[in-house]
């Protein structure tokens, strides 16, 4: 869990645009998204509002700033012509992995994704690998938006994530939901109750995530094996 940040750690540590950004997703990570503002982090830092607006003007541009930071952790992958659609597999996983590190902040990914570099690099990409396997403009600019989508709803969605809910509350929420599902009647939702652990929470991440992916990329490869060979 994280916790605020310690005396030591504050008189150690010089304020900065840098270590304002990494606290407010702390704080979106552990108590939401709404939970940060101006006021809460330099509360947390100690100090007052004007000090922090010397790094980031307003709340509007914090966000943003949260929002780069989490693509700017994506790895792009090597281009290899040979690899068909296996680097959009790659491209994806990485946009995963990356806004796996905040889950609380997932929606910033989406409007910052052609907003800064990283964004428009990966977007770039996946455009460029979309149009080389036959795809028109219009259907590569809805496969990548689609790619971007299903990565954040992954993300967001997961089982036990409880991403909206403050971190001490979170066990108690899962707690209310799963007995929610276990008290339905098994004559009329045997398969609710049965999956009632299932549906709240995630023992393997990595198969859950690997399972996304796949799930998207298959329907990539079945709307391309449905578009007509090329006449010769």
């Amino acid at each position: 869990m994280v916790s605020k940040i310690s005396s030591t750690e504050r008189e150690s540590a010089a304020l900065s645009r840098e270590a304002v950004i990494d606290h407010a997703l702390a704080v979106a990570d552990r108590d939401g998204l709404d939970a940060v503002s101006i006021r809460r982090i330099a509360q947390d830092f100690r100090v007052t509002p004007m000090a922090l607006y010397w790094h980031v003007k307003n709340k509007d541009e914090l966000l943003a700033a949260m929002g780069d930071r989490i693509l700017d952790a994506m790895t792009l992958p090597v281009t290899d012509p040979t690899d068909d659609l296996d680097e959009l597999r790659d491209l994806l996983t990485s946009l995963v992995d990356a806004l796996r590190r905040h889950p609380g902040c997932t929606s910033l990914a989406m409007t910052r994704m052609l907003q800064c570099d990283s964004g428009r690099l990966a977007s770039e990409r996946a455009l460029n690998i979309l149009r080389d396997n036959g795809f028109s403009v219009r259907e590569s600019a809805d496969l990548a938006r689609m790619a971007l989508q299903n990565a954040i709803m992954l993300v967001s969605g997961r089982p036990g994530a409880e991403t909206t809910v403050p971190q001490d509350e979170r066990d108690a929420v899962l707690a209310q939901k799963r007995a929610a599902l276990e008290s339905l009647p098994t004559d009329r939702f045997p398969y609710l109750v049965e999956c009632a652990v299932a549906l709240t929470d995630c023992p393997d991440e990595g198969a859950y995530y690997g399972a996304g992916i796949d799930l998207y990329l298959a329907g990539v490869r079945a709307l391309k094996n449905r578009r007509p060979a090329a006449v010769s």
